[in-house]
């Protein structure tokens, strides 16, 4: 009985068919997407979660305000952290199970690391004058060129007459004695120098360099540097301070400008650290430290250090050459320096040139002659603190305290060797934490950060070690102003800015630099890397959730679990220095916590929601056809029932002929799934492809529930009764008889058959609205970080695939809905023809109908989804409002459309067939 049905009602068979058809296989293609989805996230996540270390532990009330706000910490954020973790809790750390690695740093704060540029300025001499005098001004530079920080000139004396230097030995108090027995007193603006002898015979005081000050000008911006040079008769040249002793003589003037640069200082436990970041594997040279070997100044014990092999900070010494006046120099010996400084002021110079030195990594200094850094006391730099804008824009806040002033009554070396660039604007507090002013640490090797065991670039953790901060130009003035470079720091511990450590030494050397006391709480951080973690699914992050917290409740320190993190855009708002710079609009790459584990439960709850909603479209698509099958038979099961078949008999004959069909098209679907999904670019396994069978069998068993009931309980007599509607009186329409108003009388008149259909509009409009919005959602919530953004891209084509076929879909069943409509009213439509109506009129009828039934299923769809989003998203965001408003409007065009070609098929159907039919 049912194999003969279906041979005998082919057409509808296979309307049946194709529905099934159609529904499985885009339900197996579009799950087929959204597992594709899941898996590129999945991989991509998998590939780039895990930075340097899992797990970070900080000193108590270590996070800032920015921080707890919006779960980011700014680049570098270890250098304003200066200990407050004690030995005793990172051993209690060591000891937690499940602990690979506990890397202990110690952030110390900067040193001021001694150097000089040697200024070569011997082509500059003129050898056929007397006495003559270069002038050099050195101007260091920071801030990509936007920051001048001025030192004093100095100023270097040649002269052809014989010089006679001072007897140190014997020169004691205001009273100076020279070498030749000559006996001065000093003055108050002449109290050193060396005698110059003049033509006539007599002896002269070059008292140049005599307008030190340190009390009024301590940092040397002003005082000048006054070196002597004698020009002998063989062409070579001696210092005044060497005067007499040819021995000393040279080919070549070279000017020794004194350049102090701060830079990072930082103490590790070299065997953890070994293991953490492989920094024994960075060396380029020397060799690695020893776990227990340290440094105490107070015995004069060298600091051992590994010193990084290219510089972290953007700093530049330019100094500009010039000649003085010959007249003037020729006035200079016997004058009062105050004198002499004055003219000097005022005199036209003659330009001669610049030289320019880039700031290099800590090296010893080649003037000393030994091995050694020369470094001076320790400085600790507090961290930034922020004003927020109302776009987000971050404005870090100036300091109260004047620029430099922490110098007041520090053992800064002075007297022109201070770093100029400390005048700058301050963005954070700086205070000196040890006594001895001047250190000598020993380089045992030289690391290069770049050499450190790589981690994926996306999942960079927050509080980096050893990578300085820099900051791109937010907008096109700011990129214009830093040249196309990012902003980088300068030698300036209260800069915005400030570097990573670039010197390196043990934890057991930290007694001997801020003494036993402030050393046994000095880690400022421990980075924690836990053991097996391999992928980032439910087991390991609960795991690493596990130990962090046993670490806390072990420690009472702050624990993050940094696993995962990813850098994020920040803008920042830095204001105008006080050096030269304007103000810049910034943007920094802060580290965003917790963006994998966010991207994962994202996905899961973005598949889940896809899965069903599609399996709701495809049902409904279904039973929507079945539903029409079942409509469409009601005579033919009316007559069965009149010959005394029983109701189930009757409902297994609509189950069977529909359960049959739907085994038929899950075979082939079968077999379209594979080639189809490739098609598309969307990979589905055999295995996948295997299951649209018993899928089939399923939506089309399923679908036939509720139409084989309904069908069974339909009284006979009803059932062969024509499609009517009964007459009512219907009241006068004021809006004429117009076709729309024919429309518009249409879908009142049948309020089944309109819901029907609206509800097919209401279903495509609302799953498009919450597929788009939710994809637009997963996307808002994981991109803005590196890692989200690249997962974002990963997905977006397979996304896009998903919600384009599950539209169709929806449309696929409006235009089934409105085809077998107009099906079923055609004899209706033939006596309008008859009566007069054109085939135009006809058409606009159904097209109308189809406007109007759509507008209204697509505002009830609109609602749907936008109730959906606001479940499942938190909150409606006013895109997705715009997404809902455009939905609606293509729904509502959608349905016209749709009604177009049901509409024209009338046409193909002669009068005479229609009213017989009825």
């Amino acid at each position: 009985m049912i194999w003969s049905q279906l041979r005998r009602r082919l057409w509808r068979s296979s309307a049946l068919f194709a529905a099934i058809l159609l529904a499985t296989t885009g339900f197996t293609v579009l799950t087929g997407t959204v597992n594709t989805s899941r898996l590129q996230v999945t991989g991509e996540v998998d590939a780039n979660f895990r930075g340097a270390y899992d797990i970070l532990v900080r000193p108590k009330g270590a996070r800032t305000a920015v921080e707890n706000e919006r779960g980011t910490v700014a680049p570098n954020q270890l250098s304003g952290t200066n200990g407050g973790i004690t030995t005793a809790q990172y051993r209690a750390i060591q000891a937690v199970q499940g602990v690979e690695v506990a890397a202990p740093i110690a952030t110390l704060g900067s040193t001021l690391v001694s150097s000089t540029a040697q200024v070569d300025v011997t082509d500059l001499v003129d050898r056929s004058k007397t006495r003559q005098l270069i002038r050099l001004d050195p101007v260091f530079l920071s801030d990509r060129g936007l920051s001048r920080g001025v030192r004093g000139s100095t100023y270097v004396y040649i002269t052809r007459r014989p010089i006679i230097g001072v007897d140190t030995g014997r020169s004691v108090g205001n009273t100076t004695y020279y070498t030749d027995g000559t006996i001065a007193q000093n003055t108050e603006y002449c109290d050193s120098g060396v005698l110059e002898v003049q033509e006539d015979g007599t002896r002269k005081r070059v008292c140049g360099a005599s307008l030190s000050s340190w009390q009024e000008d301590y940092a040397g911006l002003r005082t000048p540097q006054f070196d002597v040079h004698s020009l002998l008769p063989d062409g070579r040249f001696l210092d005044g301070a060497a005067a007499g002793d040819i021995t000393y003589a040279t080919d070549r003037i070279v000017v020794n400008v004194w350049w102090l640069t701060i830079v990072g200082l930082a103490a590790v436990d070299p065997a953890a650290e070994a293991r953490l970041l492989g920094l024994d594997q960075a060396l380029v040279s020397g060799r690695y430290l020893r776990q227990d070997e340290a440094g105490d100044p107070a015995r004069k014990v060298r600091l051992p250090v590994l010193t990084a092999a290219q510089p972290q900070v953007d700093e530049t010494l330019r100094v500009a050459l010039s000649t003085v006046d010959d007249d003037l120099v020729r006035k200079m010996p016997g004058t009062r320096s105050d004198v002499v400084h004055a003219w000097l002021d005022k005199t036209a110079l003659i330009p001669a040139g610049t030289r320019t030195f880039d700031t290099r990594a800590p090296q010893p200094d080649a003037v000393f002659e030994q091995p050694t850094l020369s470094v001076s006391f320790v400085l600790r730099s507090g961290l930034p603190r922020y004003d927020t804008a109302a776009d987000g824009t971050l404005r870090p806040v100036a300091s109260a305290e004047a620029p430099g002033s922490w110098m007041a009554n520090s053992p800064v070396m002075g007297g022109g060797g201070t770093p100029s660039l400390v005048f700058d604007t301050a963005f954070r507090d700086v205070k000196v934490v040890n006594a001895e002013p001047f250190m000598a640490a020993d380089p045992v090797g030289v690391f290069d950060p770049a050499k450190l065991q790589g981690f994926s670039g996306l999942s960079r953790v927050p509080l980096e070690t050893y990578r300085s901060p820099e900051a791109e130009g937010a907008d096109a003035r700011s990129r214009e102003l830093l040249g196309e470079r990012p902003l980088a720091p300068s030698s300036n511990p209260a800069g915005y800015l400030i570097s990573a450590p670039q010197l390196i030494t043990t934890l057991a050397a930290v007694p001997g630099l801020i003494g036993a006391k402030a050393a046994d709480q000095a880690i400022s951080a421990v980075r924690v890397r836990v053991a097996d973690v391999r992928t980032l699914d439910e087991l390991t992050r609960e795991r690493i959730r596990r130990i962090a917290e046993e670490i806390s409740t072990a420690t009472g320190l702050d624990v993050d679990i940094t696993v995962g993190s990813s850098l994020q855009p920040q803008h920042v708002e830095l204001a105008a220095g006080a050096l030269g710079r304007p103000e810049l609009r910034l943007t920094e790459l802060w580290s965003r916590k917790g963006v994998a584990v966010a991207i994962m439960e994202a996905i899961d709850r973005k598949s889940v929601l896809l899965f069903g909603l599609i399996l709701v479209v495809c049902v409904l698509f279904l039973a929507n056809a079945t539903t029409a099958a079942v409509r469409d038979r009601r005579r033919e099961l009316a007559v069965l029932a009149c010959v005394g078949w029983p109701r189930h008999r009757l409902a297994a004959l609509v189950t069977g002929e529909v359960a049959a069909v739907g085994l038929a098209a899950g075979l082939v679907s079968a077999g379209l799934a594979v080639p189809l999904s490739r098609v598309v670019d969307v990979p589905a396994g055999t295995s996948q492809a295997l299951a649209a069978i018993p899928l089939a069998l399923l939506l089309a068993v399923v679908s036939a529930v509720v139409p084989a009931i309904k069908a069974a309980r339909a009284h006979p007599g009803a059932a062969l009764a024509p499609l009517v509607s009964p007459v009512r009186r219907v009241p006068r329409s004021r809006t004429g008889h117009t076709v729309l108003s024919a429309a518009l009388r249409n879908t009142r008149r049948r309020p089944g058959r309109t819901l029907l259909a609206a509800a097919a509009v209401a279903l495509g409009v609302g799953a498009f609205t919450t597929l788009l919005t939710l994809t637009w959602v997963f996307h808002g919530n994981v991109t803005g970080t590196l890692l989200g953004d690249a997962v974002s891209l990963r997905v977006r084509a397979v996304d896009t695939v998903a919600v384009a076929a599950t539209l169709l879909l929806a449309v696929l069943a409006l235009a089934d809905v409105l085809y077998l409509n107009v099906r079923e009213r055609s004899a209706e439509l033939a006596t309008l023809q008859a009566a007069g109506w054109g085939d135009g009129a006809l058409t606009r009828l159904i097209a109308y109908e189809g406007v109007l039934i759509g507008a209204a299923g697509a505002l009830a769809g609109a609602g749907v989804g936008l109730f959906f989003v606001d479940r499942f998203a938190t909150a409606v965001p006013a895109t997705a409002v715009a997404v809902t408003a455009a939905a609606a409007l293509a729904g509502a065009a959608l349905s016209g459309l749709a009604a177009v070609l049901p509409a024209l098929s009338v046409r193909r159907l002669r009068l005479s067939t229609l009213l017989a039919q009825e």
